[in-house]
This record gives structure tokens, sequence and C-alpha cells, in this order.
């Protein structure tokens, strides 16, 4: 089995180790980044804001004002972007069960919280916004900006063309909108998708594909949702 991922390929060696999982299972791994992660200037609002949303582990990363961050309720999407945290700041973000911008903003209205400050990617999904916005004191800024690799887009176009991998792994849905116009039912590639808001995304650009999601919305878990399905084939 040949399988394809598009993450970016300024991250850091965690992604090695685990899409070494499913080398050791046999499983052939192509990583081709159609976009990589750029860190950018931002200016803090002037507002002592209650709590700060981060919605992935790119914004932990460009995040330089780590003063910011004490004393204050600390919202997190996603396990890798959780761990994170922890790690970096010893501290344990409120993460919502379903890893989405949505399931977030529902969980921040429900903890009655004040303001909140959102640590976002200038490709950021206006999700949060629109459900905040009138509701609380809401602000975004955004601290990185996804730059896309052209030739990449153009090689991943020619190689699910030629049939030439067994599945592929959707892990955002800058992916999905992306690559997903360009995967054809003829060539009965697995589409695999990390999570309701990537899913969502190929469905509305690509109706002629099957989405297995994972069950847990991270790296992790899609790798584990793989390797499940994998067994399961034979």
């Amino acid at each position: 089995m040949r399988i394809l991922f598009l993450r970016p390929d300024n991250e850091d060696a965690e992604l090695n180790e685990k899409l070494m999982i499913l080398q050791k299972n046999g499983i052939e791994v192509l990583n081709i980044p159609i976009f990589k992660i750029k860190c950018i200037q931002y200016s803090l609002p002037n507002y002592d804001y209650e709590a700060l949303a981060f919605t992935s582990r790119n914004s932990v990363i460009c995040f330089k004002e780590y003063f910011f961050i004490k004393n204050r309720k600390i919202y997190a999407i996603g396990e890798e972007t959780s761990e994170l945290l922890t790690r970096m700041y010893n501290i344990n973000p409120i993460t919502p069960e379903k890893f989405t911008s949505v399931e977030l903003a529902r969980r921040i209205l429900e903890d009655k919280v004040n303001s909140v400050l959102s640590i976002r990617s200038k490709k950021a999904s206006e999700d949060m916004k629109n459900l905040l916005n009138g509701k609380i004191k809401y602000d975004e800024i955004y601290v990185y900006d996804s730059e896309i690799i052209g030739d990449n887009i153009n090689e991943v176009s020619k190689i699910l063309a030629k049939c030439e991998v067994d599945a592929i792994a959707f892990t955002s849905s800058l992916m999905a909108r992306l690559i997903g116009p360009y995967i054809s039912r003829k060539c009965k590639i697995i589409v695999y998708s990390i999570g309701p808001m990537t899913t969502e995304t190929l469905k509305r650009i690509n109706n002629e594909v099957k989405i297995i999601e994972s069950k847990t919305h991270s790296i992790k878990g899609i790798i584990e949702t793989i390797l499940v399905e994998m067994k399961r084939n034979g």
C-alpha cells in the first residue's frame, strides 16, 4: 500500500516519527508538501482578555508573547495543540470534545467567557468569528500564513491522475481545497480525513470520493485509522 501525505516541509521531527509507524507496518509513505508554514508579524490588541484560544500547533509556535499566557484561561483545538501548550508552558488547556473551531466557540460560550483573543492562521475560516461576534468580546490575530507550493501541487495532480497511490491523507481543510478536485473515482483511491471540517470541505469540492474520517482528530488519530482500515481489509 502506498499513501500520500501533504504535510508542510518545515514541520518538526515528531511528524516523521509518526509516519514511521506506517512504514514499520509495511505502508509506503510519500509526503509531498503543498504549502509551507511561515510565521508573520502581528500586533496585540490593547485589551485585557479573559482567555486565549489557540487553533493549531503552528499558532502556538508562532505566538511570541509568552507573558500574555499567564493568568488567563487557555483554550486549544486538538490533542497536538494541547500537548504542545502543556510542554511549553506547563498548563492544561481547555479542549472541546470535537476538534473544530465551531465546537471551540460553543465551549467558550458554555463557559460564559466574556472576552477571547484567538491566535490563528491568516487563512483561517470565519466560523469562530461568526459564532462569537455580538455575543462576547472576540478578536483574532493572525500569527502565521501558509505559502502555497505550486510546483508540488502540479506534481500531486499528476500522481493522482495516473493512480500512482492507493490512498491519500488530508489533515486540513486547506489541503482539501487545494487537492480535492484532482481525485478521480476511476483510481479508487482511499481518502482519509483528519476531522469533520476537512471532511465537509472534501464533500463540497468532490462528491465522487468515499471518505474515511479519523475518530480522533489528530495526526496520531489519522495514522491509527489508516492502520485499522489496512488490517480490516487485509
